[in-house]
């Protein structure tokens, strides 16, 4: 017989700051998948251990972290098999082969900031270096951007943080690499800061979260 797993199959149910950060970070490194047979798996994929573990014991699993080793190293990964999760899921707006055709869920704005901080956990990046390098005083700047196969997404994702006090920013679309960036320049990538982190909040990758701080605490 098949090993039962625990899992609170109700967790997408209701909307919570751990639900809209998870649910961010499936829209980014998460997928969904209905099999030929009938069944329902629900998976997170990650390069940092301890985020996953937080995000296990957030859904209220006992299921296996699994490990493989990619291109660019290490990657874990937990599958649950859960239809009611998936069915969930798909009400919320993922779906199978997400990539090209995803777009922005209807988030509540109460919850929209861990929204955006689980998904810029899965598919964002955070740069801070020199401005004007050959000058006596180049300048320090942050730039913090978001990839996705979907320009929709970003586009999206772009015109909500425009409510919410981004200014500016672009998008642009990678060729070479078949996705789309949306990319913050130092008032706005600090902007965001303050929307994903200014909130009470459990879930978040700590080393993308110090890059700001560290840039936050240098300045004059």
């Amino acid at each position: 017989m098949p090993i039962l797993k625990k899992i609170n199959k109700d967790f997408f149910k209701e909307w919570t700051s751990d639900m809209a950060y998870i649910l961010g970070f499936l829209f980014a490194d998460g997928n969904i998948v209905k099999t030929k047979r009938g069944t329902y798996f629900v998976a997170i994929y990650t390069a940092d251990y301890q985020l996953l573990v937080s995000i296990v014991q957030s859904i209220g699993s006992d299921h296996k972290i699994s490990e493989r080793k990619s291109e660019t190293g290490v990657v874990y990964r937990i599958q649950i098999g859960s239809k009611d999760l998936f069915n969930d899921l798909v009400e919320k707006g993922l779906t199978p082969n997400k990539s090209r055709r995803m777009k922005l869920p209807n988030v509540p704005a109460k919850y929209f900031n861990d929204f955006v901080r689980g998904y810029f956990d899965g598919d964002g990046n955070v740069w801070v270096g020199l401005h004007n390098k050959n000058r006596k005083k180049p300048t320090n700047v942050i730039t913090a951007s978001f990839t996705s196969a979907s320009n929709c997404f970003l586009g999206d994702l772009h015109r909500q943080l425009i409510n919410r006090g981004i200014k500016g920013g672009s998008l642009n679309v990678i060729k070479s690499k078949k996705c789309s960036r949306l990319s913050l320049s130092t008032l706005d990538a600090l902007k965001l800061f303050t929307i994903m982190y200014t909130i009470p909040h459990s879930l978040f990758l700590n080393r993308k979260k110090l890059v700001f701080e560290k840039f936050i605490n240098m300045r004059p």
